[in-house]
């Protein structure tokens, strides 16, 4: 099985205001949930977690943490997961493709909760 059209792989973004301590602790404990309930195939590495950017990264105007995935049934797992416990933070979800990072992030991406301005001086085409 693989994704649709030139899709590679799938980048999952979740932010928050740094200045919120609540917002920051939605974020934690999401992650945290993520890393609990995803271990084994975050043990087998097919799914990758990164750390908390405490300030913005790149064209992320807000702090943020990610995963990524590359196997098309994780898609079926991890979009409901987040559906249902993302909060009130906002989540970026977007595919990997030929097209570039630009349309991967603006014109490619879904979105949870509020759409966060990127700074897409920083993608490319």
């Amino acid at each position: 099985m693989s994704f649709y059209g030139d899709i590679r792989s799938y980048d999952i973004h979740t932010y928050w205001n740094n200045n919120n301590k609540v917002e920051r602790q939605l974020a934690y404990d999401l992650r945290e949930k993520v890393l609990k309930t995803f271990s084994p195939e975050i043990e087998a590495g097919d799914i990758r977690v990164y750390k908390f950017h405490d300030t913005p990264i790149g064209p992320h105007t807000l702090n943020m943490w990610e995963l990524d995935f590359k196997k098309p049934e994780l898609f079926a797992k991890l979009v409901p997961f987040f559906q249902l416990n993302h909060a009130k933070l906002s989540v970026l979800i977007h595919p990997r493709t030929s097209q570039g990072d630009l349309k991967d992030h603006t014109d490619h991406a879904m979105w949870l909760g509020h759409k966060v301005r990127l700074d897409t001086s920083f993608l490319k085409d």
